[in-house]
């Protein structure tokens, strides 16, 4: 039964809860905050059956809700992936990134690359050192077609010799 029901207005997650306790637990992590759900939270509780979404549950939620807030699918298993290993992962301020906490207390950038993506090592290389400027930890998720996630921890290098 689901916890809480959910629509979409104007690209926001709006969320009607059914159990206070459940919207408290999304409260107390950041992830809803005046009855507005972060849209990424959205679709990772979708994905568990916790919300319905406008009479829609399920798979045929979760992809409606992708669709309509404009979250990749490789996004979406990426922060699946690190919400499932015990992480609060958040939007980057980037396209196709998230922030998260590290166990040594940093704050790793994770950009998500999806199998067949096409980006040049300048490109990389760019991302790294904007990333590390910011004192963030730079971390690749790359997700293959069968939505494997393998994650690299990227770093620049000056110049070889």
């Amino acid at each position: 039964m689901a916890k809480a029901l959910a629509k979409v207005v104007g690209g926001k997650a709006l969320l009607e809860c059914l159990d206070a306790e459940f919207c408290r637990g999304l409260e107390r992590h950041g992830y809803l905050n005046d009855g507005e759900l972060e849209p990424l939270e959205l679709a990772y509780q979708l994905s568990q059956e916790s919300v319905e979404l406008e009479g829609l549950k399920g798979w045929e939620a979760l992809l409606w809700a992708l669709r309509e807030l404009s979250i990749s699918f490789g996004l979406f298993l990426t922060y699946q992936d690190l919400r499932k290993k015990g992480r609060a992962p958040r939007r980057g301020a980037r396209r196709d990134s998230l922030l998260v906490q590290l166990p040594s207390g940093k704050i790793g950038e994770v950009l998500v690359l999806e199998e067949g993506d096409e980006k040049s090592l300048e490109e990389l290389a760019d991302w790294v050192k904007s990333v590390q400027a910011l004192e963030h930890v730079p971390i690749v998720a790359v997700v293959d077609k069968a939505g494997v996630i393998s994650y690299y921890e990227a770093r620049a290098f000056r110049k070889l010799s």
